[in-house]
């Protein structure tokens, strides 16, 4: 029993910096993302401007149904209609 205790603590100490990582785990995959969509986007034609807008909500939309096709699908229908997809 003594060893559980002693294990669970050392787990404890050791998340106690799982909020930093995730959180910079979270940012450099933000950014990666964004840079791999914005230049996907610019060599299939697109201005930086849209690729930035599209990006921007490609990312959220993503995040919220975790189908990268569903995001396309949403962000194209948002920038063709001109709604600011930049959420």
């Amino acid at each position: 029993m003594r060893f559980i205790s002693t294990a669970a603590i050392a787990v404890l100490l050791t998340c106690s910096g799982c909020g930093r990582m995730q959180e910079s785990f979270q940012d450099s995959f933000d950014k990666s993302f964004k840079e791999s969509c914005r230049n996907g986007a610019v060599k299939k034609g697109a201005d930086q401007k849209i690729a930035d807008k599209y990006c921007d909500c490609a990312l959220v939309k993503f995040k919220e149904t975790k189908s990268m096709e569903q995001a396309a699908k949403t962000c194209v229908a948002e920038l063709k209609i001109g709604i600011n997809p930049s959420h």
